[in-house]
């Protein structure tokens, strides 16, 4: 039976159909992407599965737990990250205090706290209690919220948040993760940790994502939602595109073989049915009335991007030398050096919170920088914001561009349909527009600008994968130079000329797209740890003859490795003495005397680990 089945499900939005007749069905174990343009209802549909958006007509079974992760997570309060994770297993800390208050009643044999003992262990230990805390710590690490711990939820960002809901949603680990574009906020190696985490989930996932990438390495299945339909297709997301072209070609071919038929028809019909072969024209008629003409649906297509420069710039777009930026005592990075050629293709990555966004803003001299920036001879720089903070939210879209160029208006209003705008929408507050209705028009402005010199920040995201690939198409066929700073590995692969990866400590280069910068890192990775190899031998040697220099020292060392070894026979014995305890809620007194050697051990192990954490000081 499926976990999560929908039949003929229809929802109305403004009184207006969205979608109608849509059925679908998620077994256990699943992993399915739902994709479709922006405005087709993805979210809505995720939404109607939860009973969060009432449905006009069908229905939608569940029959396992679900766990919701919305785009907009609402997260409070004045715990802080480790005590809002904690909180959300608050059922499994409850049984593990339950067990120690059942572990002090203990003294007098009791066969029913024997056996609610033995059936809370089980429970406790099947359900990962005693690996609670380092599961959170992990999903913590991967989500690059460590750092983060200790501070109250309230003081966090808002992309801290998003990460954070994420990560108590895998902690609670329902039957059904449903998760709404789960990859805006986090960072490249945060993004390979989520795929590699779902991609083991024991779980079903149904997610709504704009990134290819991602869906390509976790989903076998992809449901595309668009003008009210859905259609199923078995794969990945490249599997699903080159299924949907199929799919089109063979559609327009049979449309046009039916087209075709129908006008041969009309056309003898129109020819001979005064004449002598009129019977045979009323036969055809008959044909025509059987023949159901192939309709296509138009497929929604991106924004009608049109990028040039102004003019050429000079061979020396831009050098950075010795760049340090700061923000009060905390420095950002320092050290930066880096230099463009025109016409190069740079992205810029680095961990969340380096200061990615800030180069580029140092860059357009909007920050206090040291260091040394040098813009090159007849540089105009495109900067694309991925907060659009060029957007005023108290126009209207047609007078943003209006403000922007020197076009009447019939000229803007022709020029916006090109970006999605069409009709009334042009007279859109831009405070009411959605994320993707903004980049569309921020990203319009750029164009408008004619940039020789692009600073990309984000650039697709909000956008559905039409615009994106778009916009993709639009960039490679750019003569201009571009620095990105992106998290879409798919426009990645597909953009850079080079990858610049920024740390603390400065920024290294690396030739290739993003797939020549992952075999390179590895390559590193590979020769560090062969290094590490290299060096064990003589690192030993120089340990051997620091110890030797003092006996003190080695009768320490003896001493440590004793109680190391003592704490491990004792983790041992603990281990077979509480399964057999587990298995022994009958025989009381058997019972209390596996309690008492527990306790007994519990009390000798916290003895040595107290001597040996004061030896380790020492």
């Amino acid at each position: 039976m499926s976990i999560l089945y929908g039949r003929g499900c229809g929802v109305d939005v403004s009184g207006e159909a969205l979608f109608r007749q849509v059925t679908f069905a998620l077994e256990a174990g699943d992993k399915v992407g739902l994709v479709g343009p922006n405005g087709a209802g993805k979210t809505t549909l995720l939404k109607a599965c939860l009973g969060e958006w009432p449905l006009e007509s069908g229905q939608v079974y569940l029959t396992g737990s679900v766990g919701f992760l919305p785009q907009n997570p609402v997260l409070e309060g004045e715990e802080t990250v480790w005590e809002g994770m904690l909180t959300e297993r608050a059922d499994l800390i409850r049984v593990g205090e339950e067990l120690r208050t059942l572990e002090t009643q203990m003294s007098q044999p009791d066969q029913k706290l024997m056996q609610r003992y033995a059936a809370l262990t089980e429970t406790f230990e099947r359900q990962g209690g005693y690996a609670l805390e380092a599961q959170v710590r992990r999903i913590l690490a991967g989500l690059d919220l460590s750092e983060e711990r200790d501070i109250p939820i309230r003081h966090l960002s808002g992309g801290q948040k998003t990460r954070l809901a994420l990560a108590k949603l895998l902690l609670r680990s329902p039957e059904i993760l449903v998760l709404d574009e789960p990859t805006n906020h986090l960072d490249i190696s945060a993004l390979e940790w989520l795929e590699n985490y779902l991609r083991e989930y024991a779980g079903t996932v149904l997610v709504v994502s704009h990134d290819r990438y991602f869906l390509n390495r976790v989903v076998h299945r992809i449901l595309h939602l668009e003008q009210g339909e859905l259609h199923e297709y078995k794969g990945n997301y490249t599997e699903y595109e080159l299924q949907r072209a199929l799919a089109e070609k063979t559609m327009a071919r049979e449309a046009e073989r039916v087209a075709k038929k129908i006008a041969h028809l009309e056309e003898y019909i129109r020819r001979n049915k005064a004449g002598v072969n009129a019977r045979q024209a009323r036969g055809r008629e008959t044909q025509l009335q059987k023949i159901v003409p192939v309709h296509r649906k138009k497929t929604a297509r991106g924004p009608g991007v049109a990028l040039s420069a102004a003019g050429r710039s000079g061979e020396r777009v831009l050098d950075v030398q010795g760049l340090a930026l700061s923000f009060g005592e905390k420095t950002l990075f320092s050290g930066v050096d880096l230099s463009l050629r025109r016409g190069e293709r740079v992205a810029l990555l680095g961990r969340n919170g380096v200061g990615k966004t800030s180069l580029l803003k140092a860059i357009l001299h909007k920050l206090p920088y040291r260091g040394m920036i040098r813009i090159g001879a007849n540089v105009l720089l495109g900067y694309y914001s991925q907060e659009h903070e060029g957007l005023n939210p108290a126009n209207t879209v047609i007078d943003e561009i209006r403000q922007a160029s020197s076009l009447y208006d019939p000229e803007i209003r022709s020029l916006l349909a090109r970006y999605g705008f069409r009709q009334e929408e042009v007279f859109k507050p831009v405070s009411v527009l959605s994320g993707g209705e903004k980049s569309r028009l921020a990203l319009c402005k750029l164009f408008l600008g004619q940039g020789n010199f692009l600073l990309l920040d984000e650039p697709t995201n909000h956008l559905d994968a039409q615009t994106r690939e778009v916009l993709e198409e639009a960039l490679i066929d750019y003569e201009g130079t571009i620095l990105a700073v992106s998290h879409d590995r798919y426009f990645l692969d597909k953009l850079a000329g080079k990858v610049a990866e920024l740390f603390p400590g400065g920024l290294k280069v690396y030739e290739g797209n993003y797939t020549r910068y992952l075999e390179a890192k590895q390559a590193e990775r590979l020769e560090a740890e062969s290094e590490v190899r290299r060096e064990m031998p003589e690192a030993r040697q120089v340990r051997g003859e620091q110890r030797r220099t003092s006996r003190e020292e080695q009768k320490r060392e003896k001493k440590v490795r004793e109680l190391e070894d003592g704490i491990a026979d004792l983790e041992s014995k603990l281990h077979s003495l509480e399964e057999e305890l587990a298995g022994c809620s009958a025989d009381y007194e058997k019972a209390m005397a596996l309690h008492q050697a527990c306790e007994e051990i519990r009390a000798e192990m916290e003895e040595m680990l107290q001597t040996w954490a004061e030896l380790g000081e020492s």
